[in-house]
């Protein structure tokens, strides 16, 4: 399932899922930064900053795949939090 989608998330929820992953390239970061925040085509994106186009979509795939870990835990807090108040 797709979790990430252009323009959609913030600087500071990037940069902590970005935390998550062995991402390092600087351009591959700016890449995903001009996607997934200033909401950027992937082609633009890559080429904006010089990042090749297989690895932005690994780097890509990882950070959707650690943000469906994020939404799970997520829903599993809200799941105990109201099961809590009954």
């Amino acid at each position: 399932m797709k979790y990430l989608f252009k323009g959609r998330q913030t600087p500071e929820r990037l940069e902590l899922l970005l935390s998550l992953c062995k991402t390092s390239s600087v351009e591959i970061k700016g890449a995903l930064s001009d996607y997934l925040v200033r909401g950027i085509d992937k082609k633009s994106a890559v080429a904006l900053n010089g990042a090749l186009a297989p690895n932005f979509m690994r780097a890509l795939n990882q950070l959707n795949a650690k943000s469906e870990v994020v939404e799970h835990i997520k829903e599993l807090d809200w799941i105990n939090k109201r099961c809590l108040h009954f």
